[in-house]
This record gives C-alpha cells, structure tokens and sequence, in this order.
C-alpha cells in the first residue's frame, strides 16, 4: 500500500531580505532528504512586494487559500512565520496536522525596551509621512530603535509590521488541539527564551525543546532543528 505523501509547509520569518528563501535551502533539503514534500512560499510584504498594508486577518486568508488544497499538512512556522502558524491552528485546526513552532513571535513582551519600541512606532507612524525621506531623521530613527527593516519598508510594509507588533496569539494558545512542537534558542535575544516558556505553559499538548542557538536555529542548526522535528513526528506517529 503506498504511503500518503507527507507535506510540509515552511514558513520563514519576518524579514526584507528576498534572499531568505535561498539561505533556508539547507534546512529544507535536510527536509526534503527525510522524505517531506516542502512548500517554501514568499510571503506578501516580506519576500514579496505589496501596495496595501496586511492585518493577521489579511494573512490568514492568504495562508488559507495557500493551503487548503494540501491535505495532512504539517505546519512549521519560525519568528513571524510562527506567529502566523500559531493563528491559523487555532483558528483552522482542520487544515494541520502538526504544528512546529521555532522562536515564534506574538506574544507582547513588556520588558521596557520592547514597550518603548512599540510605542515609538506609533509616533513614526506620524512622522514618517512628513521626514521619511530624509537621511538624517532615518539615521537618527535607526539609532533609537535599531530596527533597519522598519526604516527601509515603504508605507505599507510599515503599517504591517506595526499590525502584526501589535497582535498578540496569546488568547489563542489554549484554542490549539493538534500536536504541537515548540523549538526555542536559548540565547534568543528576539523572543527570549521566557516567551518561549508561555507558549509551552498555555499550548495544551505540546513538546519543548531548549537548542544551543539564537534566534535562527533553521539557519544556523538545521541539523538539530530537523533531528528535533523527526523525533517529534516519529512519537506522534506511535
């Protein structure tokens, strides 16, 4: 009897580098190697170009429509891509199978630093229309909150990421019914590791593991992130 095929759907993390999808190529050999059929897409506004700003809500029905055809999908999501999985879980469960969370974001963390950059977003939310085009302000912007991708994004981009900074999954971590992995760097200094620890406390059935990494273990430990999802996959095939 032959075996139905075993999708799996990558999501790559906030980023404007187009070049994200080449630099995910060893992570997803390995996967395609173990035997996965691996469907890397672009993401609009972040490895493709978009003219309209995107809410959660905007990306979920992209990500609906992406995925429906698939059938037994197991879904891994890294920092954005994570956020956008953790949605779509929770909200479609029918549609995965397997959830792989990696250093996810979508959980506010209120340490002041992270407050003040999301508060100062706001405010260059106003300003921006008016001095973006200045190199002196950009420079000086870049210096307060170091966040290049938001100061090189055109408008849309930017009012996206301010939308996506400023939803939260965690009222949604408890709705999450399939069989869940949860992958962290424990020198993550994005998502530090105490928010990986929520997502383990409120996701009710779930795997954690702590990695020797940042923020990007798909980038810089593949092998141990497709050791960990194999493991995981294997158990859960038991």
């Amino acid at each position: 009897m032959t075996q139905p095929t075993k999708q799996l759907v990558l999501l790559h993390g906030w980023t404007p580098d187009k070049q994200v999808i080449d630099r995910l190529n060893p992570f997803k050999k390995q996967l395609t190697e173990a035997g996965f059929v691996v469907h890397l897409w672009k993401i609009p506004g972040l490895t493709t170009d978009i003219d309209h700003s995107y809410t959660i809500e905007k990306y979920l029905e992209w990500l609906t429509k992406e995925i429906t055809p698939l059938k037994n999908i197991v879904l891994v999501g890294h920092s954005f891509g994570g956020q956008l999985a953790t949605v779509l879980a929770a909200k479609k469960p029918e549609l995965v199978s397997k959830l792989i969370l990696i250093d996810s974001s979508g959980i506010l963390d209120f340490i002041p630093s992270k407050v003040f950059k999301r508060w100062l977003f706001k405010i260059l939310a106003k300003l921006f229309f008016f001095l973006a085009y200045v190199p002196l302000f950009k420079r000086a912007i870049y210096k307060l909150i170091r966040e290049r991708d938001y100061i090189e994004a055109n408008p849309a981009q930017q009012k996206t990421m301010r939308n996506v900074l400023n939803y939260s999954v965690l009222p949604l971590l408890n709705k999450i019914t399939v069989p869940t992995l949860i992958i962290w760097g424990k020198d993550d200094l994005t998502t530090p590791l105490r928010i990986g620890k929520l997502f383990a406390k409120k996701i009710p059935n779930n795997i954690f593991k702590v990695l020797p990494a940042r923020h990007s273990p798909v980038y810089t430990h593949p092998d141990l992130v497709v050791k960990e999802i194999l493991s995981f996959l294997k158990k859960e095939s038991l």
